[in-house]
């Protein structure tokens, strides 16, 4: 046997993965508000990318400023130019030229203060939707209790360490080192600001914050402060034995219980510290009577825009090479990078399509008739690949008749059924345990077993150990817990 080198030439295709393909799939797996900060940036970087929307807003918004200084420079009244006007919602229908002249001022002043060019209406709302912080409520109390301008900055820096709850919870230790001051002035300060309002602000826990409630609604006692010291016990309805701890019958018990439901544990609750965000669905499927209605969520899918005027004007100039060739790519990008946030769209309507389709008893019934659901089963119906399926569905959230959820939940193990029944989804047998437990009478509860027996009655052959598997992932306590969280309820509502 002849041992030699050779050369061959051989044809073959393979994909590689270019840059653009590389971006291709990063935006499909991004959420609608990821694009949005995407395509942002991307109109930083590329000339010949605009975004329509924000002229449009522009021009109406310098359309309703031109129109609010019109009516404000009008000597008559608003009223009786126009005299179809709905006079329902008004609040003053006689606005002398004085009060005409006063908005003006208003006007005037904000745009002065401001620097910019805001409508009336625009004052107005700002000054409705102000409300006072946590902080800027403390920092008031602060400099009206005290004296000490060195003892006013530290109580302000205490802030910074307030648990969203009002409670106090870092260490004095870690705080003095941090604010470089001694370990005695920072606990001296917290005692003082431990008077502020809300009753109970910067308690360092739970039973502090109930006993400076109860001191300062004059209740606080030995009975009151042994009932505080054996919190811990209270959840386990071992009535008699807290009774004697506290010296007192369990009807007395019940009665300080009630009085302990009134207090505030979380006296910050009430301030709204940071604006909360709420999830926005990328997705939207709404039933017709023609079937379903499957969309982009339109409020925030961003688009991209090309300048197609400016792009016309480039071409009339005589540019050099270099010129000449950072134009061709610049247009070269924004032409693919339209044309794949549309093919990323069509993906994510064609995947959301199929999804529909083999779950429609979850969008007739709800989550109680989820059928068990694969990547697999969803690539091979549109012809994709699975990872193409996952990057879709990982992030997006869908917006139902039950709800706002991520579409990834929609593929959940099978659970397999008795007597020839079909597969059940894990997610659908956990809905039906939810619902189980909670029209359950309070006294009596459903143990795992009885959930169990119920269970394979309806066609879902679950074993007990499962049950108490996915009752734990619901976070529901076993039956005798909630059995004395039910007599707790009872006799603390007496």
């Amino acid at each position: 046997m002849k041992l030699g080198q050779q050369l061959k030439i051989k044809q073959n295709q393979s994909l590689i993965m270019t840059p653009q393909l590389q971006q291709a799939i990063k935006l499909l797996q991004l959420t609608n508000l990821e694009l949005a900060d995407f395509i942002d940036k991307a109109q930083l970087e590329n000339p010949f990318l605009n975004d329509k929307t924000q002229l449009i807003n522009k021009k109406s918004e310098i359309e309703e400023n031109l129109n609010v200084c019109d009516n404000m420079n009008s000597s008559l009244d608003p009223l009786k130019n126009e005299n179809k006007v709905d006079l329902e919602n008004t609040f003053d229908t006689h606005i002398s030229s004085n009060s005409i002249l006063e908005n003006k001022k208003l006007y005037d002043k904000e745009i002065i203060n401001s620097g910019t060019i805001i409508s009336a209406g625009e004052v107005i709302e700002k000054t409705l939707k102000h409300k006072i912080s946590l902080r800027e409520h403390i920092i008031n109390q602060i400099n009206t209790s005290f004296n000490n301008t060195d003892h006013i900055a530290v109580a302000i820096g205490m802030i910074d360490y307030l648990h969203p709850s009002g409670w106090f919870v870092s260490e004095t230790t870690e705080v003095a080192k941090d604010l470089n001051i001694d370990v005695s002035l920072v606990e001296k300060t917290l005692k003082k600001l431990k008077n502020l309002e809300p009753v109970g602000l910067f308690s360092q826990n739970l039973a502090e914050c109930l006993k400076i409630q109860l001191i300062d609604k004059k209740q606080f006692n030995q009975h009151f402060e042994a009932l505080i010291d054996n919190l811990n016990i209270l959840p386990t309805g071992k009535f008699k034995q807290i009774s004697k701890l506290c010296k007192v019958s369990e009807n007395k018990l019940f009665e300080m219980i009630n009085v302990l439901k009134k207090l505030n544990p979380k006296p910050a609750e009430q301030f709204n510290q940071d604006n909360t965000l709420i999830d926005q669905p990328d997705i939207i499927v709404k039933r017709t009577k023609k079937g379903w209605h499957i969309d982009l969520n339109g409020s925030t899918l961003p688009t991209v825009n090309l300048d197609e005027s400016y792009i016309e004007e480039i071409d009339s100039y005589k540019l050099d090479e270099k010129g000449n060739n950072f134009v061709l790519e610049k247009i070269g990008e924004a032409r693919w990078l339209k044309k794949a946030v549309e093919q990323r769209n069509k993906t994510i309507l064609k995947v959301t399509s199929e999804i529909v389709k083999k779950q429609v008893g979850f969008f007739r019934h709800g989550l109680s008739h989820m059928k068990p659901m694969i990547l697999k089963d969803i690539s091979d119906a549109i012809g994709m690949h699975e990872s193409t399926v996952s990057r879709v569905t990982n992030s997006k959230l869908i917006l139902t008749e039950w709800g706002v959820m991520p579409l990834k939940n929609f593929f959940s193990a099978s659970i397999s059924g008795s007597e020839n029944s079909e597969l059940h989804a894990a997610l659908a047998v956990r809905e039906t345990i939810k619902s189980l437990i909670s029209s359950e009478i309070a006294g009596k509860p459903l143990s795992d077993d009885k959930l169990a027996g119920i269970l394979n009655k309806e066609g879902m052959d679950v074993a007990r150990r499962t049950v108490a598997k996915y009752r734990d992932m619901l976070n529901i306590p076993s039956s005798s817990q909630r059995r004395r969280q039910a007599r707790l309820l009872k006799f603390a509502s007496n």
